[in-house]
């Protein structure tokens, strides 16, 4: 999702040129515009089971979307052949959520306090290349905030919903299964 020769995500501009070369092949095709994977967002998190603050960039809101409810809809489609000409939809969750939200989330599921607080992007950048991420890629993880800020993950569509027959897992049931199970969780906790 996201795609877009615009995107503040580096990613999403290569996702759009690939869309934009299959166009010009002229032959059918389909392009999965996955959500956001919500393994990515308890990713941000492993830092914050030590210490229960959420210390990222401002971020916007993002239709977090599992991998499992991903693949589900993918299988979908391919039985399915012609169902979608080009770009799906947006295949996402049913809501998007800013990472306050999570940390609400991460709080009603664990009983523990998490806080959100915004670290400048400056900081940030400079923690991932002491960690020994290449600058480049630090430079474009940031990217993945600007573009949750300008909204370009926040659509939250129907369509996974309807590949799936059902309600796509949220966030609350990803943020459960993954602290509990994360060193520094809680196993007993709700």
């Amino acid at each position: 999702m996201g795609a877009g020769a615009a995107s503040h995500f580096q990613a999403c501009r290569d996702h759009a040129a690939t869309e934009e070369i299959l166009r010009g092949c002229g032959v059918p095709f389909t392009a999965l515009r996955n959500g956001f994977y919500a393994a990515s967002a308890t990713r941000f998190l492993d830092h914050a089971l030590e210490t229960g603050e959420i210390l990222l960039p401002a971020d916007g809101p993002v239709a977090w979307t599992t991998h499992d409810d991903l693949a589900e809809a993918t299988a979908a489609v391919l039985a399915d052949e012609g169902r979608f000409e080009g770009p799906t939809p947006p295949l996402t969750a049913s809501r998007a959520l800013t990472f306050d939200d999570i940390a609400a989330l991460a709080s009603e599921v664990t009983g523990r306090r998490f806080t959100r607080s915004t670290a400048p992007e400056a900081d940030f950048r400079d923690q991932l290349v002491a960690q020994g991420v290449p600058a480049h890629y630090a430079d474009q993880f940031l990217g993945i905030f600007a573009a949750a800020r300008a909204g370009e993950f926040a659509t939250a569509d129907p369509a996974l919903a309807e590949l799936l027959g059902r309600e796509p897992v949220g966030m609350r049931e990803v943020l459960g299964e993954a602290l509990r199970e994360a060193p520094g969780g809680h196993p007993s906790d709700g």
